[in-house]
C-alpha cells in the first residue's frame, strides 16, 4: 500500500528558422512525494520521500531536399534525484523519393533511470531460495533478501532502427521496420556475504545485490499492412520478431527474468489481425485475433484467441455494444509475476454487454 501525489507542468514552442529549419523547444518539471507502507513483502527506507525531475529539450528539423529529404536531430537533457544529468541525443532521416514509397533510419540514445524500487527497498526474496541448489542442505533456514543501494545506476541503450513504407493506393499501405538495440549497464545481481544472524530464530542472511553489471543485444523486425478492401470494411495486419541475447554473471541468470533470463521471458513471434466492418452508420462488427509464441521461462504455451465486438449506436451520442473475450479457449495465461511469488492468474473467456452515452 502506498499514497503518492505528484504535480506536473511542461511548455513547448516551435518556431521556423530561416528557410529549411523549423525549431522545437521544450521544458518540464515534475514534483514527485510518495509515501510506502511497508509489507511482510517489501520495505522501504525511508518511507516518505519527494523527488524532483527538470528536463529541456530540442529539435531541429532541417529540409535538405524539399518534399524529398528531412534530416532531424536534437537531445534531451534531464536532471533527476537518483543519478543526477542524463542527455539523450537522437538523429533521423526521413527520404521519400515519390509519393508511394518512404524509407527512413534513426540512431538513438536512451537511459532508464533507477525507481525507488532500486534505491530504497529491501524485497524478501526468501521462498524462491528454498530450492536454490545447494542450500537445502545449510543447518539454518534463509532469509534473503534483494537490496537496493544508491550506487544503482542508469540503464544505458543505444538504438539503430531502418524502416520502409509503400502506399500501394489511397486503400492499402505496408510498413516494416527493422531494430537493433544495445544495452549496457543493465540491471543485474550479485550475491553478498553469506552470515548468521545474531537474534532468534537463528537463520543464515543472505543479500542480493544490484548492480548494473548486464548488458544485452536485442534485434527484431515489425511489420504491418492496413487494407480497405471496401469503404465500409478495413483490415489491419501486424506481426513482430524479437530475439534477446543477455550477458549476465548472475547466479541467477537463467532464472531472473529481468536480466539473464529475459530471452525466456518475452514471446519471439506475436501476431495480430483485426477486422472493421460497418454493416451501416449505425451498426458495427469489430474482431481482433491473435496468435502469441510460448514464453518458456514461465511455462506459457504459445495462445490463439480472438475477441470480438458488436456495436450499435440508436443516436449520435449513444452505444450499445456486446463483447466477447477470449473466445477460443475457457481460459488462458499471459505472464507471470518477476519477483514476488503469487498465484498463477488465468485470462478467463467473457461475455458482457454495456451501454455509453456521451455528452
Amino acid at each position: 500500500k502506498f499514497d503518492a501525489e505528484s504535480f506536473d507542468v511542461d511548455m513547448q514552442y516551435r518556431f521556423p528558422l530561416f528557410e529549411r529549419h523549423n525549431i522545437t523547444w521544450g521544458a518540464n518539471y515534475r514534483l514527485y512525494h510518495n509515501k510506502i507502507f511497508d509489507t511482510s513483502l517489501v520495505t522501504f527506507f525511508p518511507r516518505e520521500r519527494t523527488n524532483h525531475l527538470i528536463g529541456t529539450f530540442i529539435r531541429d528539423d532541417i529540409t535538405l531536399i524539399p518534399d524529398r529529404l528531412l534530416f532531424s536531430v536534437g537531445s534531451r537533457f534531464e536532471h533527476n534525484d537518483f543519478t543526477g544529468m542524463e542527455i539523450q541525443p537522437n538523429a533521423r532521416l526521413m527520404w521519400t523519393p515519390n509519393t508511394e514509397n518512404s524509407v527512413w533510419m534513426a540512431v538513438s540514445r536512451a537511459v532508464r533511470t533507477p525507481s525507488r524500487a532500486e534505491i530504497d527497498s529491501l524485497i524478501n526474496l526468501t521462498p524462491q531460495f528454498q530450492a536454490f541448489p545447494g542450500l537445502s542442505a545449510l543447518p539454518f533456514p534463509i532469509a534473503a533478501s534483494l537490496q537496493g543501494g544508491n550506487h544503482f545506476n542508469s540503464e544505458k541503450l543505444i538504438a539503430y532502427e531502418l524502416g520502409y513504407r509503400h502506399q500501394f493506393s489511397s486503400q492499402a499501405s505496408i510498413d516494416v521496420a527493422g531494430f537493433v538495440n544495445d544495452y549496457s549497464q543493465m540491471r543485474d545481481t550479485s550475491l553478498g556475504a553469506l552470515s548468521l544472524s545474531t537474534g532468534l530464530p537463528r537463520q543464515f542472511l543472505f543479500p542480493v545485490i544490484a548492480n548494473n553489471q548486464g548488458a544485452a543485444l536485442t534485434y527484431g523486425v515489425e511489420t504491418s499492412i492496413d487494407w480497405k478492401p471496401r469503404d465500409n470494411w478495413r483490415l489491419q495486419g501486424s506481426y513482430s520478431f524479437l530475439n534477446i541475447d543477455f550477458s549476465s554473471n548472475s547466479a541467477f541468470r537463467k532464472t531472473d527474468p529481468t536480466a539473464g533470463a529475459a530471452d525466456k521471458a518475452n514471446p519471439q513471434h506475436q501476431l495480430s489481425v483485426r477486422s472493421n466492418y460497418d454493416f451501416s452508420e449505425r451498426l458495427q462488427l469489430n474482431l481482433w485475433l491473435r496468435y502469441t509464441s510460448a514464453i518458456s521461462l514461465y511455462n506459457v504455451p504459445s495462445y490463439v484467441t480472438m475477441d470480438a465486438k458488436l456495436a450499435y449506436k440508436p443516436t449520435k451520442n449513444t452505444e450499445l455494444f456486446v463483447v466477447g473475450q477470449n473466445l477460443f479457449s475457457q481460459n488462458h495465461r499471459e505472464s507471470v509475476s518477476d519477483f514476488i511469488p503469487l498465484v498463477p492468474v488465468f485470462i478467463p473467456r467473457g461475455i458482457y454487454a454495456g451501454a455509453q452515452w456521451r455528452f
